[in-house]
């Protein structure tokens, strides 16, 4: 694969997705122990952590809908505008939080990706929120939940070259041959000479070798 061997060391900047599970999954984890872990008598830390995000998400949910209702009375508010923004991106935070504390608990909890599947509805612009839903679904072994997200984020960000090289790996993992090449193939075209250019075509000249069966 693209980021194995070798090439780590170039490549821990960008797209390792195993390196996105280990620094998103238990680096949060640890965030949260860190913060919240202490002084709680018999409170599980993981589940206190879990109780935390749910309150952060309430929180979160609460402002967006003010956020809306405020932007409803003054349309052209640009402010308005800006508080709308800023309040779903801070309510994707908060469910991708809730999806990693999950995670902890239960590597294998469907309410972490569902979770995470809200947070990239919620802050589609936000590329930290879309690799939390991809930390999410790698960890669960369905890299392809994480995909209509990345299209998403790229449809709205079609110059960030680094979420095309995401898009591509991920796509790898999920078995979408032809997305994964048209997305390396984007990367390669606005960052033709960016130090994880020489790795990504090697990738395009494997995907291009025909596929070989039995």
């Amino acid at each position: 694969m693209l980021f194995d061997g070798k090439h780590q060391k170039t490549l821990t900047k960008v797209i390792a997705i195993v390196a996105i599970v280990a620094f998103l999954g238990f680096g949060l984890v640890a965030g949260f122990l860190a913060v919240g872990g202490g002084g709680c008598g018999t409170t599980d830390p993981l589940q206190q952590a879990v109780s935390d995000a749910q309150t952060s998400v309430q929180q979160g949910t609460a402002a967006v809908a003010d956020a809306k209702k405020a932007l409803k009375q003054s349309p052209r508010n640009a402010q308005a505008k800006q508080d709308l923004a800023q309040a779903q991106s801070d309510l994707g935070q908060a469910q991708i939080t809730l999806a990693q504390a999950k995670l902890a608990i239960n590597r294998q909890d469907p309410e972490a990706l569902s979770s995470a599947l809200a947070a990239a509805k919620s802050a589609p612009g936000n590329l930290d929120v879309v690799l939390g839903l991809v930390t999410v679904a790698t960890t669960q072994n369905n890299p392809a939940a994480a995909l209509p997200a990345l299209q998403v984020y790229t449809s709205r960000n079609p110059k960030d070259s680094q979420a095309f090289a995401y898009w591509g790996q991920v796509a790898e993992q999920a078995g979408q041959r032809n997305q994964a090449i048209l997305a390396y193939q984007r990367f390669l075209q606005l960052a033709p000479d960016d130090t994880l250019a020489p790795d990504i075509r090697n990738r395009l000249a494997e995907l291009a070798k025909p596929v070989t069966t039995g």
